[in-house]
């Protein structure tokens, strides 16, 4: 594993989030390392930014971000980039009662079926089994989990999870009604997820950086 390259990738995706916004002083920014056993774990910016390698083994403080980053990353194979934020939209959801259902096509291609509401820490033996659902975005009490496969996923997943909760949230507000996507096309969009997802999982059990898919 070249080390430069991969904290250069991380960097690189961090530069994205930040310049849309979607990465302030206090989010944190983790990518697996293929083949390796370690993540890499961005937290700060300007001056204090640091990047640590973490072992996936390691234990960490329940409730720590780096036991969140962890528990993710074991609970999904198929996870190679987990950001922790506080997107300003994605974060209203919270204040809204239920999940935000799969209301547009990319939204359920790329996040899941739905985004939903998690009622503690990542690290809860309930929370990971949901994990599993193959979801990439959640919402819990002050803070976002958004992650993708790569980096550069997971900075697109973050920008698709704003715009969606965005306009889902000032719908809401507004008292509007919110149409359903056909069930047929969601079952095709969220079934072309998990078939990512898995040869994203087997690329990674082999060691290698799985490569990013830029069909629908």
């Amino acid at each position: 594993m070249n080390y430069d390259s991969a904290i250069a990738r991380l960097n690189e995706a961090a530069s994205r989030l930040r310049a849309k916004g979607l990465l302030e002083p206090d989010d944190t920014l983790s990518m697996r390392l293929a083949g390796c056993g370690n993540i890499l774990l961005q937290t700060g910016s300007g001056p204090a930014q640091q990047v640590d390698i973490v072992p996936l083994a390691e234990g960490g403080t329940r409730g720590s971000l780096t036991a969140q980053h962890l528990a993710v990353y074991r609970a999904r194979a198929d996870v190679g980039c987990v950001l922790l934020n506080r997107q300003p939209w994605a974060s209203a959801l919270h204040t809204l009662a239920g999940d935000m259902p799969g209301v547009f096509d990319e939204q359920i291609r790329h996040l899941g079926r739905s985004v939903a509401l998690l009622e503690g820490p990542v690290e809860l033996p309930a929370i990971q089994v949901r994990l599993r659902s193959g979801a990439n975005a959640w919402v819990a009490p002050g803070h976002v989990l958004c992650f993708g496969t790569l980096p550069e996923r997971t900075v697109f997943n973050a920008e698709l999870l704003e715009k969606c909760a965005k306009a889902y949230v000032l719908a809401t507000s507004a008292g509007l009604p919110i149409g359903r996507i056909p069930w047929l096309v969601r079952w095709i969009a969220n079934g072309r997820l998990l078939k990512d997802e898995r040869s994203a999982a087997e690329q990674y059990a082999m060691g290698q950086m799985p490569v990013l898919s830029t069909a629908y």
